[in-house]
């Protein structure tokens, strides 16, 4: 697909097809112009960089760095880019994205364990390395046509937040506080909007707010009203097929040009985004490219 000047290349995900490049359980995607290069996310190790210098991407020339959420699988390979570019260089994230976060399991002989999901170093870490933390739950215009959604209101209505959706999705992720993990209400997790002249892109890395939500937030925003790009995870692993039924409705109300759903969708769900949206919906991968 090509419009014009954008240009976003998806370089970490859970799924890879072309030859030399490796997958894991995550995702980055370059987002790029005629004047800038911005890294979205940063998977959960240097994996980033690996395939990026297959891809043929320079990412020494990227300008800012978006976190989209605190989890190891979008944080994880953070600090190995930023020694790679031995610079300082600007970070936006939610002011939460430090919280410590935790997922709960059954582990040996069904016993509840846990284990830490969070970004794996402390602030400090990553600022002597040049990181420039800009912390902010308002939405952000980071340039001309991009903005950070900013916190993203959960609403307990017909969608992906409604309670019983949100206990399937989610009941085993939490945060620590005051030394007890409580359930992560994930107020953390920000999308990008790209306000092209012919349709709005929006990237997810997680998309833990809800897709609908997060479309809810870009009508409030007055970006929504034409044509939508969708690529990202959509964090419907672990629904039931009525439940992302509600969700397709729901994405059936806007005018869906594209959708890319990627890293933490499921192959269930994308299968019944696929049935539904038959040739605009394309299988997310490590090495896709898609022009703008």
């Amino acid at each position: 697909m090509v419009y014009g000047n954008m240009k976003l290349t998806i370089l970490v995900d859970n799924y890879v097809d072309s030859q030399k490049l490796k997958a894991e359980h995550g995702f980055s995607a370059l987002i790029e112009d005629e004047n800038q290069k911005i890294l979205f996310d940063c998977g959960q190790s240097d994996l980033v960089l690996a395939n990026s210098k297959v891809l043929g991407i320079d990412l020494n020339k990227i300008s800012k760095i978006v976190l989209s959420h605190g989890h190891y699988d979008h944080t994880g390979g953070l600090l190995s880019i930023i020694k790679y570019l031995n610079r300082e260089i600007d970070v936006y994230a939610h002011p939460l994205i430090f919280e410590e976060k935790f997922s709960k399991y059954k582990g040996f002989n069904e016993c509840n364990e846990s284990r830490y999901i969070g970004i794996p170093e402390k602030l400090q870490v990553y600022e002597k390395k040049g990181a420039k933390f800009l912390l902010n739950s308002m939405p952000v215009q980071i340039s001309e046509d991009i903005y950070l959604s900013g916190q993203i209101n959960k609403d307990m209505g017909d969608n992906n937040a409604t309670p019983g959706i949100t206990q399937s999705n989610e009941s085993s992720l939490f945060i620590k506080r005051n030394n007890r993990l409580v359930k992560d209400p994930l107020f953390d997790d920000i999308s990008i909007f790209i306000n092209l002249s012919d349709l709005l892109l929006i990237v997810t890395g997680c998309a833990h707010s809800g897709i609908v939500n997060i479309l809810k937030k870009a009508n409030e925003l007055k970006l929504a009203r034409k044509e939508l790009v969708i690529i990202g995870g959509l964090h419907l692993l672990k629904f039931e097929k009525h439940d992302i039924d509600k969700i397709i409705g729901e994405l059936k109300k806007y005018n869906i040009k594209m959708i890319v759903p990627s890293h933490c969708t499921g192959i269930d769900a994308f299968v019944q985004l696929k049935n539904n949206f038959g040739d605009k919906c394309l299988f997310g991968s490590a090495g896709k490219v898609f022009k703008f």
